[in-house]
């Protein structure tokens, strides 16, 4: 029975493009796939800190760790707090990367140093409306909060957003908190001014106006950057980076190749990060496509741009969800709504509620042939482990729910 059931997942159309007839085209022993899969796959224990059921994942050479959710179930958070132990215990990575902005991750940290709840209330507030407004992930920072305190001071962990930027008022309060007490010089202060004169609301700027303002700013700092380092200091970086994020924002939005952009201005943000700390090693979570290794659908994501690197080539670690008569917590115009996710809809006897598949091991067909695993199709480019090494199938988790706040 299982043998007939994994022949439609393989001829059924998958998530990397490939056509219905593509895959009935390939020419592959099934029951090499079937032999490949049992012996390496394990059932994940999500409640539990034995590590046993994901010491399958081959941590040994590489540098970052990434896993790729869809949005909106409740299986994801448990996903990622048992990888989020796993990597630390077993490589001790130091940056939590993740799918928020820069200016997020700067108060998540001030949050996680001082336990301060309206740290974290503050910064969700204009969140109402996004993925990020759910329960599991506003108690995911509580959790880690509580994780991180056990850890000695050089391995806590630090949370690094290299998102652009999506809400401007977070943005905003990042580069007022860091501004000095004492006045700017007067080559500078102009701009200074106006800037603390929006944040105290003495002048109003809708989107168009805060796009001219960063942009006005973003000239003024390479003009003057001298003054501006000796204002700043080191928190030059926080405040020119962020300014740059809101710019990257305007750039994206409304555009046919939104993706393309903001993958790009990810992995550039990326980049400024990892060349302080190029020995360092990383963790993240984030949405499916993101940590894709290889170029789908004419986008360069993230994970894409990083195994291009010269530093990075083959040390990354790509593990996708998918799901199988699921549900998610979907956007509806500022409000939300429960629909079905079902992206895998196979039915295979050894799925339990979360099954880990390791692809790329030896004699694995999926180094060999484009196996997707998804219900979409997309071209037919490469093999399966050129875009991810590693497959959870979530099976019956229900949606998250939205934050009650």
């Amino acid at each position: 029975m299982f043998k007939k059931i994994f022949i439609s997942l393989i001829i059924i159309t998958m998530l990397t493009g490939c056509s219905v007839t593509d895959l009935k085209d390939l020419k592959f022993k099934n029951k090499e796939v079937y032999n490949y899969l049992e012996k390496n796959y394990s059932i994940v224990d999500v409640e539990s800190d034995n590590f046993e059921d994901v010491n399958i994942i081959d941590t040994e050479n590489k540098r970052v760790f990434l896993t790729g959710e869809r949005h909106g179930n409740k299986g994801n958070m448990k996903l990622r707090e048992k990888f989020l132990k796993y990597f630390k215990k077993e490589t001790d990575f130091k940056y939590y990367l993740c799918e928020l902005s820069y200016s997020m991750g700067y108060f998540l940290n001030k949050y996680l140093e001082t336990g301060d709840i309206e740290i974290l209330d503050n910064i969700y507030k204009p969140l109402k409306g996004t993925y990020e407004w759910n329960q599991d992930n506003y108690n995911h920072w509580k959790m880690l909060y509580e994780y991180n305190k056990k850890l000695p001071k050089e391995s806590k962990i630090k949370v690094v957003g290299i998102d652009i930027e999506h809400q401007p008022s977070n943005a905003l309060r990042c580069m007022y908190d860091v501004l000095p007490k004492e006045e700017p010089k007067e080559k500078i202060s102009e701009m200074i001014n106006e800037f603390k004169a929006i944040m105290n609301q003495e002048k109003k700027v809708n989107h168009e106006g805060l796009k001219d303002f960063s942009k006005r700013l973003k000239k003024d700092i390479e003009e003057n950057k001298k003054e501006y380092k000796k204002y700043l200091g080191d928190d030059l970086f926080i405040f020119n980076l962020v300014n740059n994020n809101i710019l990257y924002r305007y750039e994206a939005y409304g555009k046919d190749n939104f993706n393309s952009i903001r993958d790009k201005r990810i992995y550039e943000n990326f980049e400024k990060i990892y060349n302080e700390d190029p020995d360092e090693k990383y963790f993240g979570q984030w949405g499916d496509g993101h940590i894709y290794q290889r170029e789908q659908r004419e986008v360069k994501w993230m994970a894409t741009l990083m195994n291009d690197s010269k530093g990075l080539k083959d040390k990354i670690v790509s593990i996708v969800y998918a799901y199988d008569d699921c549900k998610y917590m979907s956007k509806n115009n500022g409000s939300y709504e429960v629909k079905a996710m079902d992206n895998f809809n196979h039915e295979l006897d050894l799925i339990k509620d979360f099954t880990l598949f390791k692809l790329d091991g030896e004699n694995s067909p999926f180094n060999d042939e484009l196996l997707w695993p998804y219900s979409y199709s997309i071209k037919k480019k490469g093999v399966t482990t050129d875009y991810f090494q590693y497959l959870v199938v979530i099976k019956g988790l229900d949606a998250t729910e939205p934050l009650n706040k």
